[in-house]
C-alpha cells in the first residue's frame, strides 16, 4: 500500500518539479515511479529504526498515537534531508508553483508527503493485519 501511496503522491506532485514540468504523465511515470519506489524504503528505513529503537518488531502495528507522531516527525527529517541533498547535487529543482516551506528550505509537497504517509501506511498496515486471519495468527 505504501508504494502504491506514494505513487500517486509522485504523480501528482510532478508538475511542481522543473524537470517533469510540462511533460505528458506517460514520459514521467519511469521516474516518479522510481521516487516512489525510494520512498517506500525511506518508510521502510523509518520502521525499522522505530522498531529496534522500541525493541519490538511489531511497533508498527500497536497503533498509538505516539507511534504515528514518530513515524511523521521522522518522515518529515528524512524528507527534508533528501530534499536538501538533491537539491545541492542538483538532482531535481522547483518550479515557481512548488510552495517553499523557509525555515526548512525545501518545497511543501514533498515534506507532507513524508510526513503523512508513513504514519498512514502504519495505520494501513495495522487495520490490514487486523481483518487478515493468517496475520492474527502469526
Amino acid at each position: 500500500m505504501g508504494f502504491a501511496l506514494n505513487e500517486i503522491w509522485e504523480m501528482a506532485q510532478m508538475v511542481t518539479y522543473g524537470e517533469m514540468a510540462g511533460h505528458a504523465w506517460t514520459s514521467t511515470l519511469g521516474r516518479c515511479t522510481a521516487a516512489a519506489a525510494g520512498d517506500v524504503g525511506i518508510i521502510l528505513g523509518i520502521y525499522a529504526v522505530s522498531a529496534l529503537a522500541a525493541g519490538d518488531p511489531g511497533w508498527g502495528l500497536r497503533g498509538r498515537w505516539h507511534i504515528y507522531a514518530t513515524a511523521a516527525l521522522l518522515g518529515l527529517v528524512s524528507a527534508a534531508l533528501v530534499e536538501h541533498a538533491a537539491l545541492a547535487a542538483g538532482s531535481w529543482s522547483y518550479m515557481d508553483s512548488m510552495p517553499m516551506v523557509p525555515w526548512l528550505r525545501a518545497g511543501l509537497w514533498p515534506l507532507l508527503q513524508m510526513t503523512l504517509l508513513p504514519p498512514l501506511t502504519f495505520w494501513i498496515a495495522r487495520w490490514w493485519a487486523g481483518r487478515n486471519p493468517i496475520e492474527r495468527s502469526l
